[in-house]
């Protein structure tokens, strides 16, 4: 029988510094998938996870698997063992199906986890790495959570502050695609604002009071230092502050000497990181995290009501699936007690037919097949109906009757 097995680390086991030393690039994940060692393979990678799924039809054990995606990621199976979780059955379609939902992620309801799941398995699909069981299980999950997309209001509730930012930003200007966002501090709150500026332009400024920080991520930005901040506020369509202060780091009498684009400001800080009256300067638009808490705090209260909506949703979706699996079980038993039943007929007509030695070749195949005839029609008069017309349950038990 067919078993579905996963191993993987998360943003809810494991933290950013861990999490980064298993990216897996693409070139190794392509000749992962093209030379799998398990019968079905599929390969997750995005930056808040790093997931293997396996199909097999034998045991794959946890070490196995965890040994496995070390090997994939360069990395030493014992400094890390700790971080990964193991799944096998039906708790891996479980966890597909919230994964895919963005129940599990981050920013809950989340549309970009769906979109990195597809591409990771029109990848491993492309390359032959699937096969009935993961297609089945990762063509649901994605079926299942565009549902939840249609007919819920999920996604459109974010409850993340950084989200709402990014979503603000967006309102504000329609394509960031030639703008130019500033970003101040890079804690926790301002790398994930990094991450939601990455996916809508290039074109990113960051300062951090500690300079060496902000150059961790010259990769993908512009570091500024702190002190020079106002130099750069005025060449930015955007300004996002996100740093802990006791008091304002951008004050309304030195911005308004900057002369410059700046038309958004976003207030991420606790207390404040500017003054509010810079908002009553001509042409800028000033939101603080208050703003955003009151779209948070209502977010809240409608995210209830649309989240037992999408768990209804998970349900029928994960329930059909497992209903698959349990009946392809079956499937295979009815099949191969088919085939005995067939091979038992032949093998019936053989012994007559020895005994009439003199019976022309005409009439041997008549009877030859007449045999075989009769038992394909007792398996589909006792078997396969019984099938149709059953549920996998009760099938099994009226196989373990047949001595299936």
């Amino acid at each position: 029988m067919r078993k579905i097995y996963m191993a993987g680390m998360s943003h809810k086991v494991a933290e950013i510094a861990i999490r980064e030393k298993f990216y897996i690039p693409m070139d190794v994940k392509t000749e992962a998938l093209k030379n799998s060692p398990f019968q079905e393979l599929l390969i997750l990678a995005t930056c808040n996870r790093t997931e293997v799924y396996a199909a097999s039809d034998s045991e794959i054990r946890e070490e196995e698997l965890v040994r496995y995606v070390c090997k994939l990621a360069g990395q030493n199976y014992e400094d890390f063992a700790k971080f990964f979780y193991f799944k096998s059955g039906d708790d891996v379609a479980h966890h597909v199906m919230n994964v895919c939902a963005g129940l599990d992620s981050v920013a809950v309801g989340e549309d970009q986890i769906l979109h990195q799941i597809g591409r990771a398995y029109e990848t491993a699909h492309q390359l032959n790495a699937t096969g009935n069981t993961l297609n089945k299980l990762f063509q649901g999950a994605i079926h299942t959570t565009k549902r939840i997309k249609t007919e819920t209001n999920l996604s459109k509730l974010s409850c993340n502050i950084p989200f709402l930012a990014m979503k603000q930003v967006l309102n504000t200007f329609d394509d960031l695609e030639n703008r130019t966002v500033y970003i101040v501090g890079l804690g926790e709150m301002g790398s994930l604002m990094l991450k939601y500026v990455q996916e809508n332009t290039t074109k990113i400024f960051a300062s951090s009071k500690t300079f060496a920080n902000a150059e961790k991520y010259s990769d993908v930005l512009t570091p500024v230092r702190y002190e020079d901040r106002y130099q750069v506020i005025g060449k930015c369509d955007v300004v996002i502050l996100c740093s802990a202060c006791a008091e304002p780091i951008v004050t309304k009498d030195e911005f308004a000497k900057v002369k410059g684009v700046t038309r958004l400001i976003i207030d991420l800080g606790s207390p404040r990181n500017a003054e509010a009256s810079i908002g009553e300067l001509p042409g800028v638009e000033y939101v603080c995290v208050d703003d955003l808490e009151k779209v948070v705090s209502e977010n809240r209260r409608l995210r209830m009501i649309e989240l037992d909506a999408a768990q209804k949703i998970l349900k029928e979706g994960l329930d059909e699936f497992l209903q698959w699996m349990r009946m392809d079980e079956v499937s295979k038993q009815i099949s191969l007690h088919a085939e005995r039943m067939v091979n038992a007929a032949n093998e019936e007509s053989e012994k007559l037919l020895r005994s009439l030695p003199d019976l022309p070749e005409e009439d041997r195949k008549r009877i030859a097949m007449m045999y075989e005839r009769f038992a394909k029609k007792m398996a589909n008069d006792y078997l396969y109906k019984v099938k149709a017309d059953n549920s996998p349950e009760d099938v099994q038990v009226f196989l373990k009757c047949l001595g299936a």
